[in-house]
């Protein structure tokens, strides 16, 4: 549960959209979620700052939202041509008074030795990532009028999504710049999903998968504009050049008096045979360049930096070579704190590795699975239809210089599944508890299944039943 916090908690984008990631201006709402922009050049050029209130999670954008359990506020702000302007945490220096006898003291005499600055308290805060948002056309006509509304089809994960500080989807598929829905091959969804996670308590997403170019150039627009507008931070794709040479996005969380920046990246392995063109358009999974970006969300004031990389194989429930491999050598860098893996389409385990910034270990997630989507056992997999709400611990503290240093203490996951029949997400925990929702069309034994399967292949050293 997030702790009590005096302040607010800012997204800083950094890109420039309207909503702004650079060289866009910011649109100030009190207790909002507010976006800042990249370059000038960068998004629609215009103040892209969407702010959403964190505490008492009463949304105050134009798209109200149930965030009731977050403490902070999150909003975006420009990561490019713009400066930083985020004010840090002032505390200040006390020094000792002087008693009665010293007021006839000589101008000879030493004064006396002010005591060393008291650091302040260290700040506690959650990261969470909720798998791949998958709409396959069954899904889209189980929302209301075929829109895209996934918020009730959802509900039962959005303790979870609300309850983080800072809650990163894994946006699979594009926005349709046509207005028309498809499915597999190349997908193309509509602004309604776009919306209905902004309320539901995400705060952001990663746009690079292999669909990322499943609708051109075109999509990634769209795509992007659409997140924009809802007031969601995104990295993995790029509408410009100069976006494509700042790809993180940064948040900011207020707490405590203090400034806490989260950076976010996003890239993949492919894109299903397509190649982008231009080729900056979307990110490809590279070791060196992600460790470069990361040094440059650092230098742009991050303390934390996030990755998710899509990677691996589909429907296999333990990480192939290609994953562990690819995931040691981005701990190796030393540069990522944390890395949320996608694309095999169902839950992996989880694992801490040598290696992350100073050498403190890096956590990965191997894949979440699917947030929602119309795959089930079927597929030969039986976690092919459930996924896993994934948040890692992060404690952040200042040293006496001001400078801050910033560590994941733990990761954690709790299972969800989806009943393809309405295609409502189901607590799978809570079910094998006993608390099977009413309407619930899976049986029993399937039920039981799917739990066996995620407790068999997950690791139960990191499961966790208690809401973040």
């Amino acid at each position: 549960m997030r702790a009590p916090s005096s302040g607010q908690a800012r997204y800083d984008g950094g890109r420039a959209c309207e909503m702004l990631r650079v060289g866009q201006g910011t649109t100030s709402h009190p207790e909002s979620f507010q976006q800042h922009g990249r370059a000038p050049t960068l998004r629609s050029m215009s103040p892209h700052t969407c702010e959403s209130s964190r505490s008492n999670r009463s949304l105050q954008s134009s798209d109200p939202g149930p965030r009731s359990r977050r403490t902070g506020l999150l909003a975006v702000i420009a990561v490019v041509a713009l400066a930083w302007t985020g004010a840090g945490s002032a505390w200040f220096l006390t020094g000792c008074a002087r008693s009665a006898t010293d007021s006839t003291a000589t101008a000879s005499e030493e004064p006396a030795a002010s005591p060393s600055p008291t650091p302040p308290p260290d700040v506690h805060l959650t990261i969470g990532y909720g798998g791949d948002v998958l709409m396959h056309v069954p899904v889209m006509d189980d929302t209301e009028d075929g829109q895209g509304d996934i918020a009730p089809l959802t509900a039962a994960a959005q303790p979870w999504t609300s309850g983080v500080d800072l809650a990163l989807c894994g946006m699979e598929v594009p926005v349709s710049p046509t207005g028309v829905v498809s499915g597999f091959p190349t997908f193309g969804t509509l602004p309604g999903v776009v919306t209905a996670l902004k309320s539901t308590g995400w705060d952001g997403c990663a746009t690079a998968s292999n669909h990322s170019w499943d609708q051109g150039m075109d999509g990634v627009v769209t795509t992007a504009d659409t997140l924009q507008e809802n007031g969601l931070g995104w990295s993995g794709t790029n509408r410009t050049q100069a976006e494509a040479d700042r790809p993180y996005q940064i948040y900011e969380l207020q707490r405590e008096g203090r400034t806490v920046r989260v950076a976010q990246l996003s890239t993949t392995y492919g894109l299903n045979g397509f190649t982008a063109d231009p080729q900056w358009a979307v990110n490809l999974n590279d070791v060196e360049w992600a460790a470069r970006q990361a040094r440059a969300a650092r230098d742009a004031g991050a303390d934390i930096v996030v990755l998710h990389s899509q990677i691996g194989e589909e429907y296999t429930s333990d990480p192939v070579a290609e994953q562990t491999e690819y995931a040691q050598a981005i701990a190796d860098t030393g540069e990522i704190d944390v890395l949320f893996s996608a694309h095999p389409h169902v839950p992996q385990t989880n694992e801490l590795l040598k290696g992350g910034p100073g050498g403190a270990g890096m956590w990965v997630s191997y894949s979440a699975g699917n947030f929602i989507s119309n795959q089930s056992p079927e597929l030969g997999n039986a976690l092919a239809g459930t996924g896993t709400f994934v948040w890692a611990d992060v404690t952040v503290g200042q040293a006496a210089d001001g400078t801050s240093k910033a560590r994941v203490d733990a990761l954690h996951w709790h299972p969800f599944t989806v009943d393809n029949n309405g295609h409502h997400m189901i607590d799978l925990a809570a079910a094998h508890a006993g608390s099977v929702p009413e309407g619930c069309t899976l049986s029993e034994e399937e039920l039981a299944n799917r739990w066996d399967a995620a407790t068999t292949f997950l690791n139960m050293e990191t499961y966790s039943d208690d809401v973040p």
